[in-house]
């Protein structure tokens, strides 16, 4: 045992990593599985479904995957632990917790006389709220972190001794890096050029062939996915097209939401706190200075000195700046392996001012504390990443077996296959054949396909529910909900953090319970020829709706987008239920029409449920949109006893 491992000072520094690491540990397993999977977890899931030689067949090809490694490796862990929300995010929150003592160790070899410095950049990196969140992610994340020091510890190593054993754990390493995510490939090119400079500087070429070797076989298994995936190739060619076309964001607005993301943690919905990241920037920048500055000028007169603060600085700012470059094509969340590196150099800021005086020090410790308090409560409190989780149990609660489930736009359908048991197939618009473990990317809706898809599900079911969430990527227009408003009742919409739920119900599965003939014309242009009260279904949801169907005729064409309004008063004349719609809905206004036109229209009254028994009346109205003012009377077309 060294003298070193012998110091007291040693002992305590052991343990007291220990008990940070066990912290870190605990966090990341907190609630681990309280929140519902988001769609690229959704994707982990049904992807490690597939046998190890689909999920490669599947990534050669496919465009915006990354290499398979990850996925064999969920495959395999999903066969052995499951695939609860917990077991599937158990991976990344234990190699979260990994990366706080690789964080030290790395340190430690760097610059081993810095002992608080290590302690504290160990410190910040188990309280991060970015590394916790994607801890809890069932992605790549971490492990990438993870990887990420171990490369860099074995770069120490390399850059010492760039021997045959030190040549193949680093290349070792970096494939795994590299195997799970493309953009770490970034991380080697920061090490590439760091060893680049060394071998200059030194002029010791024989070292710096080692090096050189060292890189290439490193890299060569991605660059070869690289070159000869067609998935990639498709990748690239949409990536480089997008680079400064539709982007709008300033280069500083972009850096100032990815720091954000990358000091408070906000996978997806960046509370206004956020901002607080932004404190950690003066640490990180005095860091920077009192670490690279006495180090440049070492390395100018020590031909054998090693400025290891640049390493840290290029691989905490390089691909900060190369984000900015191209943006938005490299997120937060692709770039996470910077986050320890800004940590080394935000705890160097610490130690530092904690060396002119106690309150600096304080000061700066506070600093980071803060955010990193401030990040973790908004996530363990307030924080969702995803409701549709939520949705689904609604919808599995209250949906009868015979009536359709249709993907509104069919991507989410991972998420739908974890989380929907019950349903037996899903309906999709647009319609596409549904992968059993893959991603699908659908093309846009076409009405006059779609049209016979969605007549076709309301003549053979009673009722549709249509999950709704990312639809602007296939229907702009928003046809299918406005054909299904024309063609059907349209009874309640919920909505959730990233997803809604609408239901129709069919009106071949009704029967009139009552029949009007009011023959009422509104304005000259409308006339009202029929009205029926449709028997509601047996399910609970619709016991709560009064179904109206109303048969319209344009006497002439419409000049105007008339609305109608549908009330149930009370015999004081209170209105007790109301309902505005056009005619028919949205998809065809009234000034669409053409004289002769004869459509029927749909619409279901929800009837408060604290409605008292008595006598109610039934009335329709036709108003102008653009004034409010009634055209016409109201007409009675019904009676309720209750």
């Amino acid at each position: 045992m060294s003298d070193v491992t012998k110091a007291p000072w040693w002992r305590r520094e052991i343990w007291l990593l220990a008990a940070m690491t066990l912290t870190g540990l605990g966090l990341r397993l907190w609630g681990l599985g309280d929140k519902g999977l988001a769609y690229d977890e959704a994707a982990t899931a049904l992807m490690a479904r597939a046998t190890p030689v689909e999920i490669v067949a599947f990534h050669w090809r496919a465009a915006f995957e990354h290499p398979p490694l990850w996925q064999l490796t969920m495959a395999g862990w999903s066969a052995i632990f499951s695939q609860s929300e917990a077991a599937l995010r158990l991976l990344p929150a234990l190699a979260g917790a990994l990366a706080i003592p690789l964080t030290w160790w790395w340190v430690r070899r760097l610059w081993p006389a810095e002992r608080t410095r290590r302690i504290w950049a160990a410190a910040l990196v188990a309280l991060s709220p970015a590394l916790l969140l994607y801890s809890q992610e069932a992605r790549m994340y971490t492990l990438v972190v993870a990887l990420a020091l171990l490369s860099l510890i074995t770069l120490h190593a390399l850059a010492s001794r760039p021997c045959l054993t030190t040549i193949l754990v680093f290349a070792s390493v970096n494939w795994l890096m590299t195997g799970f995510h493309y953009y770490s490939i970034l991380l080697v090119g920061v090490e590439t050029l760091f060893l680049g400079f060394l071998s200059l500087h030194r002029r010791a070429w024989g070292d710096g062939t080692r090096w050189l070797a060292a890189v290439v076989l490193a890299l060569t298994p991605v660059v070869l996915w690289m070159a000869l995936a067609p998935g990639f190739h498709d990748t690239l060619r949409v990536v480089a097209g997008n680079v400064g076309g539709e982007n709008t964001v300033s280069a500083l607005a972009f850096l100032d939401a990815l720091w954000r993301d990358l000091a408070f943690g906000a996978i997806r919905w960046q509370p206004e706190v956020a901002v607080v990241g932004l404190v950690l920037a003066p640490l990180v920048v005095i860091g920077l200075a009192v670490t690279a500055l006495p180090e440049a000028q070492r390395f100018r007169d020590e031909r054998g000195f090693t400025p290891w603060s640049w390493l840290v600085a290029l691989a905490a700012l390089l691909p900060l700046a190369l984000s900015v470059i191209f943006a938005p094509a490299l997120a937060a969340r692709y770039i996470l392996f910077v986050l320890p590196a800004l940590y080394v150099l935000a705890a160097a800021g610490i130690v530092w001012l904690g060396r002119q005086s106690l309150a600096l020090g304080l000061a700066g410790a506070m600093l980071a504390l803060v955010v990193a308090w401030l990040g973790l409560s908004v996530y363990f409190t307030s924080y969702t990443k995803s409701e549709y989780r939520e949705m689904a149990a609604f919808l599995e609660a209250n949906r009868q077996p015979d009536e359709a489930v249709m993907l509104y736009a069919p991507r989410q359908h991972l998420l739908a296959k974890y989380y929907l048991l019950g349903v037996t197939g899903f309906a999709t618009a647009p319609e596409v054949e549904l992968p059993a473990f893959w991603p699908v990317n659908a093309p846009p809706v076409v009405p006059e396909a779609m049209d016979g898809v969605l007549l076709d599900l309301l003549a053979a079911h009673p009722a549709l529910w249509l999950v709704v969430t990312a639809e602007n990527e296939v229907d702009r227009g928003e046809f299918v909900p406005k054909f299904l408003t024309a063609i059907a009742y349209k009874t309640t919409c919920w909505s959730w953090l990233d997803v809604d739920l609408c239901r129709f119900v069919s009106p071949h599965f009704l029967a009139k319970r009552e029949r009007a003939t009011p023959d009422v014309i509104f304005g000259d242009e409308l006339r009202l020829t029929g009205a029926a009260i449709m028997q509601t279904l047996e399910a609970a949801l619709d016991a709560g709706y009064l179904f109206v169907q109303l048969d319209w005729l344009a006497e002439r064409k419409p000049t105007r987008d008339y609305r109608v309004t549908l009330r149930l008063n009370d015999n004081d004349g209170a209105v007790m239920a109301q309902r505005d719609e056009f005619p028919i809905g949205a998809l065809l206004p009234p000034t669409a029409w053409h004289a002769g036109d004869a459509k029927p229209g749909y619409m279901a009254l929800p009837l408060p449920a604290e409605l008292p028994p008595g006598d109610y009346r039934l009335r329709v109205g036709v108003y102008d949109p653009a004034t409010g003012a009634p055209v016409g009377d109201f007409v009675e077309i019904g009676a309720l006893h209750r």
